[in-house]
């Protein structure tokens, strides 16, 4: 198994750029309980110390090997070939490691380094593709009035937008995140509603309060699943009609 050990450029909370243009050294550390941290159980150890040509208990955790023990990463991945038996060694001692993410999926604020596995990332790449090829798909059914519509449920303030700013900006939405631009346009059976509720809130037809809905000055939802339902709500529909008389004065 062939596998990456990657630098996390960027604190996804702090958004601080780590170690640029250096290299760091991951080395052993003492647990909370007490043990020193190898990240291989008795079994491993053994077997390694025979597949390395170590002396028995040279990996056991009270040998002085750990004191200098250290792999050093930068900037460049570090590509692990787990068929190697040094190679496997690294693998399962950052496997486990407090400052290494096993998968991106695991990554936490003192995490330092990723490990992919080469083909868990090219399958998730694919997934990824297929899902924007999908994305772009429906794009090309798209009339501009559309787009701009769509621009607006993303937040935008779309009118005054040329027919090639609008495409060009959703098109940025799509690279994103063409799973977002799937549930928010394709796959959403309340985008109309979701539109005319936009478009309310940008002429300041509806007022948002944190998560309150106003409409003049009666409340209309507590967030925006509320608001859908209410304006749905066949009761409703005189208070639907006068917003969208609104929208159309202003």
């Amino acid at each position: 198994m062939e596998v990456i050990v990657r630098i996390i450029k960027t604190n996804p909370w702090t958004g601080i750029t780590k170690w640029p243009t250096c290299f760091d050294y991951v080395s052993s550390y003492w647990t909370r309980t007490g043990n020193l941290y190898t990240g291989l159980s008795a079994e491993d150890a053994a077997r390694l110390e025979k597949e390395i040509g170590y002396p028995e208990g040279q990996l056991s955790p009270n040998s002085t090997f750990w004191d200098t023990f250290a792999i050093k990463i930068g900037k460049k991945d570090l590509i692990l070939d787990t068929n190697r038996p040094e190679d496997e060694l690294k693998y399962l001692f950052l496997k486990n490691h407090k400052r290494v993410a096993n998968g991106l999926n695991s990554i936490k604020p003192g995490t330092d380094y990723v490990m992919i596995n080469k083909d868990s990332e090219a399958e998730e790449q694919n997934k990824f593709n297929k899902v924007k090829r999908e994305a772009y798909r429906e794009m090309d059914k798209m009339s501009t009035e559309e787009m701009r519509k769509c621009l607006r449920l993303y937040g935008m303030k779309s009118d005054s937008m040329s027919n090639e700013v609008a495409e060009a900006k959703l098109s940025e939405f799509i690279e994103a995140d063409p799973s977002k631009f799937l549930m928010k346009w394709v796959n959403n059976p309340n985008k109309e509603i979701n539109f005319v509720i936009e478009e309310a809130i940008a002429k300041n037809i509806i007022r948002k309060n944190r998560a309150q809905y106003y409409f003049g000055t009666d409340l209309i939802g507590n967030g925006l699943e509320d608001v859908i339902a209410y304006l749905k709500d066949k009761k409703n529909q005189d208070i639907k009609l006068a917003i969208l008389n609104e929208i159309k004065s202003k």
